[in-house]
């Protein structure tokens, strides 16, 4: 990744929940499992000696999806049994319990081991961001033309704001990375543009083989008009173009950061056309990763 020129790598963290956090019986967040923080600290002692910072995706909008798998012991025997969460892990969202829950034992540990006076304070400039949720646009309950068809339970647009504002006072009292979202739609970008969430930097994620009523073309529309006040940073998309083209459209539209998807072409978009990234770093060498390598 250095030697194609990036300077920041998007890492998803917990995802649907199935990874990195440890629950109790009643299936609230009781800790992170042993090897989390062992896993992380690798990661961005990587990242470091390569010079790249990592914005850290804590959730994905799939937390919220009908039938997550979940490990659940048998109250009589204490066997461990497979099941599927009818309603995903909503509830840990939208209940205070649960809020409270992931806060304390999950996401305050976790920003607080990279902080000053942390154990790990030594790689708390390899985090460029915190970002609470992927694409949560997919799951809020008041967006119906936007809610998944496979979201059971969605979440109320106050216990999400809730956890995103609290999140960002956690960062901004303990971390000098900033604080974003990832957007699915453009049209939703004013909600993510409120004050009283604390973000510092909005997303917005484009993909123009898949429109959308109320999406924009990011490459001919600058990030000014898009009507929010916070800087946007297209957080994924997918090139129209050929990718240097669509960087340079992105430089030229004042966006403060362009992120194709994906690196690790573990989707139907495939892998980055590395000579594409490889033209756009030598236009560009103040601009990418010291590492970066033309051929």
């Amino acid at each position: 990744m250095a030697r194609l020129g990036f300077v920041v790598a998007r890492w998803f963290v917990f995802c649907d929940g199935r990874a990195g956090i440890a629950y109790d019986d009643r299936s609230l967040p009781a800790g992170l499992d042993e090897q989390f923080f062992a896993d992380l600290d690798a990661g961005l002692e990587i990242a470091r000696d390569a010079n790249i910072r990592v914005d850290l995706v804590l959730f994905d909008h799939h937390w919220l999806f009908r039938g997550i798998r979940d490990t659940l012991a048998d109250p009589v025997t204490g066997d461990l049994l497979e099941a599927r969460l009818p309603e995903g892990r909503a509830w840990i969202l939208s209940s205070q319990e649960g809020h409270d829950a992931l806060f304390e034992h999950v996401i305050t540990p976790l920003i607080r081991r990279y902080s000053d006076g942390g154990p790990r304070a030594d790689l708390r400039d390899q985090i460029f961001a915190f970002e609470f949720m992927n694409e949560p646009d997919f799951v809020v309950d008041e967006w119906e033309r936007d809610r998944s068809p496979r979201v059971a339970r969605a979440l109320p647009f106050a216990a999400l704001a809730a956890a995103i504002a609290r999140l960002s006072d956690l960062v901004h009292n303990h971390s000098p990375a900033i604080v974003t979202l990832g957007g699915a739609r453009a049209d939703n970008l004013w909600a993510w543009d409120a004050d009283a969430l604390g973000l510092d930097v909005i997303e917005l994620h484009a993909y123009p083989d898949t429109p959308h009523p109320g999406d924009v073309d990011v490459f001919s529309t600058p990030a000014r008009a898009l009507d929010v006040r916070r800087e946007v940073i297209l957080g994924e998309f997918r090139a129209s173009a050929p990718l240097d083209e669509c960087l340079e459209k992105a430089l030229a539209g004042g966006y403060i950061g362009a992120w194709p998807w994906s690196f690790s072409g573990t989707d139907k978009y495939g892998r980055l056309p590395v000579d594409a990234l490889r033209r756009f770093g030598e236009r560009h060498p103040e601009l990418v990763n010291p590492r970066f390598s033309p051929s």
